[in-house]
């Protein structure tokens, strides 16, 4: 029984595989974004609907947050040990930003896509 289950599973994408490539957690083909933060409908190939267990609502939140006020403490703390222009901080900030909170976002919206797939008994 668990040789059968180890083959179902073998090469599958792990959380951070599907979060950082978008891999299918059925299929493991590059179809789960569609924005950088945003669920593809469904599947281009396997055809598993991503809309009908995309989270929704405030569940984020305690996600980002958080992770808001470290990237501000972490700029204060840069500025005030280093003192660089304030070009070159905004420049930071510009660039530092987005990347942090979309990967963050990713990260937890496959982590919740994949949870809910389990639970439904769609994906091992």
């Amino acid at each position: 029984m668990k040789e059968t289950t180890d083959r179902k599973t073998k090469g599958q994408g792990g959380l951070t595989r599907a979060a950082l490539f978008g891999l299918c957690p059925r299929c493991a083909a590059r179809t789960l974004w569609d924005a950088p933060a945003g669920f593809a409908p469904a599947c281009r190939s396997c055809g598993l609907a991503f809309a009908d267990y995309e989270p929704r609502g405030r569940g984020l939140y305690f996600v980002l947050l958080p992770l808001t006020f470290l990237l501000i403490a972490g700029a204060l703390k840069l500025d005030d040990w280093v003192r660089p222009p304030l070009w070159l901080m905004l420049a930071l900030i510009v660039v530092v930003v987005p990347g942090v909170i979309i990967g963050a976002v990713r990260l937890m919206k496959a982590a919740l896509l994949v949870a809910r797939l389990r639970a439904a008994g769609v994906v091992v």
